[in-house]
């Protein structure tokens, strides 16, 4: 195991407990904690295990239909992009079951050279109309399109189609503008903070994260920009705000929130002194029960019985995640 100075922080050992945990859970903390190589055999047979797991087949059967109906709300946890990102958050790769099939249904609708989803765009004079989950509409917006080319990266699905995403994600973010929604509930605040969308950066740092050339560039801190301007500014920006549901343990990764950021930030060599890392590693570490383990605080009922979506029980997945944050942190 790499420095493992990160486990002085934690008040127990949570690792046996998590080796003996879900497929996903164990899985990934053979991989990512203990650092056993891909092919040795209780790494193989834990991915065995995985792929086997009802759970997993399910959702990849899910992500396969690809927005059968266009989205209501950006915040939903069954929308198909975070589906997909959970199975690559799992450790699912392009050489498993089924999931070509599932990249080449998420790479087929693209605008200007980016992934896009059903979805109505919101239109100013016109009142509320709620969005017609029927329409055929597909458009590539800063708060989605980066997740399914980071889940495309993560997939290992680096054809030229995703390459050309990252490029137009990159030159995006030439400023701290970066690539801004401009719908008409959000304009008027960015023309007077001329400050790009934490949400949209956050993702484009996921990307950024995957590309090593891009991980330290220009780029990505741009894209930071706007997430170290938030906390700053210390109140909503964009309706997202830092109030307690920012503070919450949360997963998937669907909403704006201290673990999302927490996960995606310790990635980053030149965020490693930045106050707001700091804030999100201690809130961590003064988060953890007796044992070293972690409760979710928050959770989406349609992921309920997946082991982070109980309130009254700590959360093998929860605490893999923040047991993977601070290692990243400390071993920097």
């Amino acid at each position: 195991m790499a420095n493992s100075s990160w486990k002085a922080k934690l008040k127990g050992d949570p690792l046996p407990w998590l080796l003996e945990s879900n497929p996903w859970t164990r899985y990934r903390t053979l991989i990512d904690i203990v650092e056993l190589p891909t092919n040795s055999e209780e790494v193989v047979n834990a991915k065995t295990d995985l792929l086997a797991d009802r759970r997993i087949r399910n959702l990849i059967s899910e992500t396969s239909q690809w927005f059968p109906v266009a989205i209501t709300r950006h915040n939903d946890p069954k929308l198909s992009c975070y589906k997909l990102r959970m199975l690559t958050d799992f450790g699912l790769t392009i050489e498993d079951r089924e999931m070509k099939g599932v990249a080449k249904v998420a790479t087929r609708h693209v605008e200007n050279g980016l992934f896009a989803i059903r979805q109505e765009l919101p239109e100013k004079g016109k009142g509320y109309k709620k969005p017609d989950p029927n329409t055929n509409e597909w458009y590539a917006l800063p708060c989605d399109s980066p997740l399914i080319t980071y889940s495309l990266l993560s997939l290992g699905y680096n054809t030229p189609a995703v390459m050309q995403s990252v490029d137009i994600i990159k030159e995006k973010w030439k400023d701290v503008k970066g690539w801004f929604c401009h719908f008409f509930f959000v304009d008027s605040l960015f023309r007077k903070l001329q400050i790009g969308c934490q949400m949209a950066g956050l993702m484009a740092l996921e990307v950024f994260s995957k590309i090593p050339e891009l991980k330290e560039s220009k780029y990505a801190k741009n894209a930071y920009e706007p997430v170290r301007f938030h906390r700053e500014y210390g109140k909503t920006m964009y309706y997202f705000g830092r109030s307690r549901k920012f503070w919450t343990f949360k997963y998937p990764y669907v909403w704006y929130n201290a673990l999302y950021l927490a996960e995606v930030l310790t990635r980053f060599e030149f965020l490693k002194d930045e106050i707001l890392i700091r804030e999100l590693i201690d809130w961590i570490e003064e988060s953890q029960g007796e044992d070293g383990k972690f409760k979710p605080t928050s959770m989406f009922m349609s992921y309920k019985g997946w082991g982070f979506a109980n309130k009254k029980e700590p959360s093998p997945w929860i605490t893999y995640l923040c047991c993977k944050i601070l290692k990243a942190y400390y071993s920097n």
